[in-house]
């Protein structure tokens, strides 16, 4: 039976470098990271905010009184770190009858990829559930929800965006948007084109949603040019990739530009091993432990960059 340095040696080596797999080889976390972002390790998470600030410039005569107007100017925005865990066992006893060293690379590789997969599942539900608390960092990492909805949720890190000098960090916000329809993609588009200075490069929403958006297209433009819009992982509109994903709330639409979404890692919390540990002599089971960290959170520095439309009928 495989020692505990041997297992540790082969996950080190073999199935740590694929962790990053948790977001490439998921249609929306993808989305998000190699933007090569860097933070700094400390808490909290300090960013730069890329807002234009209300500087009140106006014309004048020669005879004016030239009065300047205090404005409050914010220059950054503070985030807690969110910490994610999990974990798996080796039973000892399949171990034993699973002696050889192929057989034992398969039961790993089982393990492994379970503790990849989970880990997947929660941060991406992670991007679609309303952040439960500011007040230290172990929460969940910041939603898309949280940046874009602020009519529900004001306050974002320590900017409250219901004060006059929070107004340039809301997004672009539609609440009852109505039927679906071209036209309402199209103003969205517009409206981030406006106050962020570029188009979204992805619009995200949910299945019943994109299957409406396909139909909708085909019938418009027919098989062969529907296809033209397609790239290699998404449907197209206005060169935006159009996908859907499950944690999207009912009726909701999102566009972004991810040049300002991205997701931070911890410089020293990127996907980090715990080891296996024997549990035989602690817990009186035949087992090994394992378990995968990860640190970082998901961070917007220019909301009016994307959209939300909620409230869409089919």
């Amino acid at each position: 039976m495989a020692t505990v340095a041997q297992l540790d040696a082969a996950t080190k080596a073999y199935y740590l470098p694929q962790m990053n797999l948790v977001f490439t080889e998921h249609a929306t976390l993808k989305r998000f990271v190699g933007k090569g972002k860097k933070v700094g390790s400390g808490e909290p998470i300090k960013i730069p905010l890329i807002i234009s600030q209300d500087a009140g410039a106006t014309s004048y005569l020669r005879t004016d009184t030239l009065a300047l107007i205090e404005r409050p100017i914010l220059t950054e925005n503070h985030y807690h770190w969110s910490l994610y865990m999990a974990g798996n066992k080796l039973n000892k006893v399949s171990m034993m009858f699973n002696s050889g060293a192929e057989a034992v690379v398969n039961l790993l590789s089982a393990t492994m990829e379970t503790i990849k997969e989970d880990l997947q599942t929660h941060m991406a539900a992670g991007l679609f559930t309303v952040h439960a608390t500011d007040a230290a960092c172990g929460a969940d990492m910041y939603s898309i929800t949280d940046y874009l909805d602020y009519s529900t949720h004001a306050t974002i890190g320590d900017i409250n965006r219901s004060l006059p000098e929070g107004t340039l960090f809301r997004s672009n916000l539609t609440t009852s948007a109505g039927a679906f329809s071209y036209d309402m993609m199209a103003n969205m588009m517009n409206d981030c084109l406006i106050y962020g200075k570029a188009f979204p490069d992805t619009i995200i929403t949910t299945q019943t949603i994109w299957e409406k958006y396909w139909k909708d297209t085909f019938s418009k433009v027919g098989m062969m040019d529907s296809q033209k819009a397609i790239s290699d992982t998404a449907v197209k509109f206005w060169g935006a990739d159009v996908i859907w994903d499950s944690n999207v709330p009912s009726g909701e639409m999102y566009f972004l530009n991810t040049k300002h979404i991205y997701l931070v890692n911890h410089p020293k919390d990127n996907f980090s091993w715990s080891g296996w540990v024997d549990v035989e002599q602690t817990k009186d089971r035949r087992e090994f432990e394992g378990r995968m960290f990860w640190t970082g959170q998901l961070i917007c520095d220019k909301p009016m960059s994307c959209g939300l439309l909620q409230g869409i009928t089919v």
